[in-house]
C-alpha cells in the first residue's frame, strides 16, 4: 500500500562542501530544513557523506563490496558520519522540527531490507517525528563491512513503504543530457535511452548510482525526482504537485509527474 509521506536524499554535495575534507555547507542545510518546515505530509529524511564519509572511506579504501577493512578506518568512517547526522539533527532542533536518528544498520538484514524496522519509520512519522538515517560504514558478515550509501537505503525504503513522493536533493538541475551543454533531462520513461558514459563517479558511484537506484524504485510504480537542493523552493514545488525545474524517472505503469 502506498504511503502518505515524502522520502528525501540530501545528497552529500549539498551538505558539505565536497571538495574540502570536512566541511558543513551549513547555509545550504539551514535553507532546506526551513523550507520543510512548511511541509504538510510526513516526511523520512536520508543524507549522505560528502566530504565526511566520503572523505575516509577514500583514504582507508572501502566501498560498497563487502571485504575486510582496516578497524581503525571502519571507525573513523562510522565517526565521520555521525557527526554529520548530529549537525543536522541540531539544526532540525533549532529549527523546531523533530528528529530522531536512525543507524543504518537497523534497517538491513544482511544484503535485505529489514521490513519490520523500516514500517516502524512510517509509524513515528504519524507522531509528528522525522525519522533521518544516512550512508554509513555497516556490518555484513563475520569480519566483512561495506558502504551503504544514501542511494541504498532510497531503494530499500522505497521499496518497502512505497511513498507517495522520492526526491533525491542533488547539486545541480537535474540529469544531465549532456555533462558538457547542461541540458536537463525532464522526463525519463522505458522508452528513453540515455548514456551515462562521461558521467563522472564517486566513491560510491555519483549519479550512475543514483539513477541506478532510483530505476529501481521506478519499478514499483513510484515517480523519483531529481531536483537541486541549493534551491529547496523546488523541492516544495514537487511536493506540492507543482511544475518545477528537475528530472522525473516515471514508474513503472505511472503516468503523473510533477518536474518539467
Amino acid at each position: 500500500m502506498r504511503q502518505d509521506l515524502v522520502l528525501i536524499k540530501l545528497g552529500g554535495s549539498v551538505v558539505t562542501h565536497k571538495e574540502r575534507a570536512m566541511t558543513l555547507n551549513k547555509r545550504a542545510i539551514d535553507r532546506i530544513i526551513k523550507s520543510l518546515l512548511n511541509v504538510k505530509i510526513p516526511i523520512i529524511l536520508i543524507h549522505g557523506g560528502g566530504s565526511f564519509g566520503h572523505y575516509w572511506s577514500i583514504k582507508y579504501g572501502m566501498h560498497s563490496k563487502p571485504e575486510r577493512y582496516s578497524s581503525e578506518g571502519i571507525a573513523v568512517v562510522h565517526e565521520s558520519m555521525i557527526s554529520l547526522n548530529q549537525f543536522i539533527i541540531k539544526t532540525m532542533l533549532k529549527l523546531k522540527m523533530n528528529p530522531y536518528p536512525i543507524p543504518p544498520y537497523s534497517l538491513i538484514l544482511g544484503k535485505k531490507p529489514f521490513s519490520k524496522k523500516i514500517f516502524e519509520l512510517a509509524h513515528m512519522t504519524e507522531d509528528k517525528i522525522v525519522p533521518v538515517t544516512y550512508g554509513d560504514i555497516v556490518y555484513r558478515t563475520r569480519h566483512k563491512y561495506s558502504i551503504l550509501s544514501g542511494d541504498e537505503l532510497m531503494t530499500l525504503i522505497s521499496t518497502v513503504l512505497r511513498p507517495k513522493k522520492v526526491i533525491f536533493a542533488i547539486n545541480v538541475d537535474g540529469i544531465y543530457e549532456d555533462p558538457q551543454t547542461k541540458n536537463v533531462i525532464h522526463t525519463i520513461d522505458e522508452k528513453s535511452l540515455i548514456k551515462f558514459s562521461d558521467v563522472k563517479l564517486d566513491i560510491t558511484g555519483g549519479m550512475k548510482r543514483k539513477v541506478r537506484e532510483a530505476s529501481k524504485i521506478s519499478l514499483a510504480g513510484i515517480d523519483v525526482h531529481f531536483v537541486n537542493g541549493f534551491k529547496p523552493e523546488r523541492l516544495l514545488k514537487i511536493i506540492e504537485n507543482r511544475e518545477t525545474e528537475g528530472t522525473v524517472i516515471k514508474g513503472k505503469r505511472s503516468s503523473i509527474g510533477n518536474a518539467r
